[in-house]
């Protein structure tokens, strides 16, 4: 919402209910061209806020009379103004010549009025002696109620202090971002493709959804097809894609080189002692027996192989004594007989 300042709505209030009776009485008894641009005049001069004498002129390289007015802002043209009698729409017949002239000497902006209705053209160099001029604002005064904010900031795009501010720029800025071209777009776009994926796999862990599906959905079920396949939709595409690479490769440049210089190159992981470590295809070696390796595997370990031998150790001797009732002496099993 823009602000608005009490002087410019105070303005906005005498000056409404001053020339809505002006502008109705021009209308009904047909008035001509002339007289529309005077009342044009009045309107820049008292409602918008200009100065008539300083900042609106009619005698800037207007030889071919493509304009009737010229708005200057810091010493060169802003707005040119064509004037239509009150009794017709505002003529758009030399729109092409108002727009060529304007390209030629820098203006952006065009105004058609009949002193009623408005219509505010923004003038773009299409690359061809044709420019684009599309519509950005159109109102009629004469609906335009003094109580009602919204009204208000409408009027306030044309003033002198809404164009100091850029208000004309902002809103077209905010018309572009917002068209259905772009918002097409960003519904294509790599970050809104991740999101929905990501919000798919919360619903579901297990679903395996790529970003070409997601893509083909959106553009084959969810879009319409004159937005999703336009070509004002493949450009807006081609820029973000471009503001992304953009993006990168400024923050590949501004990283520092030396970042991780500082650190320490990681160490290889020395093998424990003793632990063998072989080559693919090679067969591992038995370790050489140490000099009482054999000794001590003799002297602790019993080789039985036969079932024979086990049952004889197993089995007591015949002459071997009782156990013995007290506890805490050695047990004697005797001798092998």
């Amino acid at each position: 919402m823009a602000k608005i300042t009490k002087k410019v709505r105070e303005r906005f209030r005498a000056g409404l209910r001053r020339f809505k009776p002006l502008l109705k009485a021009a209308k009904s008894r047909n008035a001509s061209r002339a007289d529309t641009a005077t009342l044009a005049l009045d309107l820049l001069s008292d409602l918008f806020g200009y100065d008539r004498y300083t900042e609106v002129t009619s005698e800037l390289a207007n030889r071919e009379a493509v304009y009737d007015f010229a708005i200057q802002s810091g010493g060169s043209a802003a707005i040119l103004v064509r004037v239509s009698p009150i009794g017709t729409a505002p003529d758009d017949r030399y729109l092409l010549a108002t727009a060529q002239h304007a390209l030629l000497h820098g203006v952006e902006w065009i105004i058609l009025t009949n002193g009623i209705g408005w219509q505010v053209h923004h003038v773009e160099d299409a690359g061809n002696p044709r420019p684009e001029t599309p519509v950005v604002l159109a109102f009629d005064l004469s609906h335009m109620q003094p109580g009602r904010d919204a009204h208000l900031e409408t009027l306030f795009l044309l003033t002198r202090e809404g164009h100091r501010s850029a208000g004309l720029d902002h809103f077209r800025l905010r018309l572009e971002v917002t068209n259905r071209h772009y918002l097409g777009a960003m519904m294509l776009s790599d970050p809104v493709v991740a999101s929905v994926r990501r919000e798919l796999r919360k619903l579901n862990p297990d679903l395996q959804i790529t970003p070409l599906e997601v893509r083909e959905n959106l553009a084959n079920g969810v879009l319409r097809p004159d937005i999703a396949t336009s070509r004002e939709t493949a450009d807006v595409l081609e820029f973000l894609q471009k503001l992304k690479q953009d993006a990168l490769e400024a923050k590949r440049l501004t990283a520092d080189p030396n970042r991780f210089s500082g650190r320490k190159a990681p160490s290889k992981a020395k093998a424990k002692p003793g632990k063998w470590k072989a080559k693919r295809g090679t067969a591992r070696r038995k370790p050489a027996p140490s000099k009482f390796s054999g000794a001590d595997k003799e002297r602790t370990v019993l080789h039985m192989s036969k079932k024979v031998d086990i049952n004889n150790v197993l089995q007591r001797s015949e002459n071997t004594p009782d156990k013995p009732s007290r506890k805490g002496r050695l047990l004697n099993w005797g001798t092998k007989s």
